[in-house]
């Protein structure tokens, strides 16, 4: 794991309210990144967080399309 290479990824700014750190566990190692900056991460880790960028994406275009059936 030492060998891994790291990725640069970046984590978005939430609202002001809400936690200032993101937090993504990957094969029983967490990280915990801050918000608004970037951080470098191994290439699973950065996977895990595009993967979860996506599946976000993916709920709120459900949800949307559920409003806008409702209309």
């Amino acid at each position: 794991m030492k060998d891994e290479q790291l990725v640069e990824v970046f984590i978005p700014r939430n609202a002001a309210n809400k936690d200032p750190n993101f937090f993504v566990g990957v094969n029983g190692v967490s990280y915990l990144l801050p918000r608004g900056k970037k951080s470098l991460v191994p290439a699973a880790a950065a996977a895990e967080i595009e993967r979860a960028r996506r599946a976000e994406d993916a709920m709120y275009e459900a949800q949307d399309a559920l409003k806008n059936k409702g209309e």
